[in-house]
């Protein structure tokens, strides 16, 4: 690959196989290199797609801004988070978490310590990019000496989880993941028992109702009508039916958001299955 400009030594604006601009990371890729020297592919860890200018400019902003060590982190986080949660990040997941990470150390340094409320319920529905978060607050403690709490190992982890699910933002994921918060609240409350969260048809049910929020708010809700599969549901999980019931009027009265049939007959075997499982 050739070297079209150097942003720093680890970091390189170079040509793809098919001419696209691409930005190329890799530790030490540029070092005592110039425009229009070559890197070896084979060094190359992580490689973004320029799909316009302005990302190209946001990335080059980054770099000037951004201490070297941030930068490295960041691209070390994730390469972890893609092969632990097994999701290809984009760019601008990349240029968001590096963003991020920078004001978060500069705030532990100062010892300013931002509460997140969401943190119990992150680490139950995105114990995944929790986990990852975890490993790399412990990365910022080993290479900069910075502490950082759990609370933003949840914000991290959140960032993750945006970019998986392709949130419209941060803002949006919070409050999606409030909302599944309180419709596994209806259910528990509905039964009255704490129901195993280990077990893979609670998972099923936490995965169905993060689907189903998501669509929500993408106003991708199906409308589809089975008349015979409702009354079925109905007649054979009536508990469950009555639980689903609860949770359509609280989207209906609390979020102004109505749901179709098909919405309620899928959850309702969501429900039954955990409740028939607890």
């Amino acid at each position: 690959m050739i070297i079209k400009k150097v942003l720093n030594n680890n970091v390189v604006i170079s040509e793809n196989t098919d001419f696209q601009e691409v930005i190329v990371m890799g530790k030490g890729i540029a070092f005592n290199k110039k425009v229009g020297d070559t890197i070896a592919v084979t060094s190359v860890e992580k490689m973004f797609v320029n799909h316009s200018e302005n990302e190209r400019q946001e990335m080059e902003k980054l770099v000037e801004k951004i201490p070297t060590e941030i930068i490295e982190i960041s691209k070390e986080i994730m390469l972890l988070a893609e092969k632990e949660i097994g999701y290809n990040y984009s760019e601008k997941s990349y240029l968001s978490l590096t963003d991020h990470l920078y004001y978060a150390i500069e705030r532990a340094k100062e010892n300013i310590s931002l509460p997140n409320p969401l943190l119990f319920d992150i680490k139950k529905f995105y114990s995944k990019e929790f986990n990852v978060s975890l490993k790399a607050i412990g990365m910022v403690e080993d290479k900069l000496c910075v502490n950082m709490t759990e609370e933003e190992a949840g914000v991290i982890a959140l960032h993750l989880a945006n970019s998986v699910t392709d949130y419209q933002d941060m803002a949006t994921t919070m409050k999606n993941t409030e909302i599944v918060k309180n419709i596994l609240n209806i259910v528990r409350r509905y039964f009255g028992c704490e129901f195993d969260e280990s077990s893979t048809n609670y998972q099923r049910m936490v995965t169905h109702i993060q689907f189903f929020v998501q669509r929500i708010m993408n106003n991708e809700l199906s409308e589809e009508t089975d008349d015979f599969l409702y009354e079925l549901v109905q007649s054979k999980y009536p508990e469950a039916f009555q639980c689903s019931l609860r949770v359509r009027d609280y989207l209906l009265t609390k979020r102004d958001i109505s749901i179709s049939h098909s919405e309620i007959i899928y959850l309702t075997i969501h429900i039954n299955r955990v409740v028939n499982n607890k």
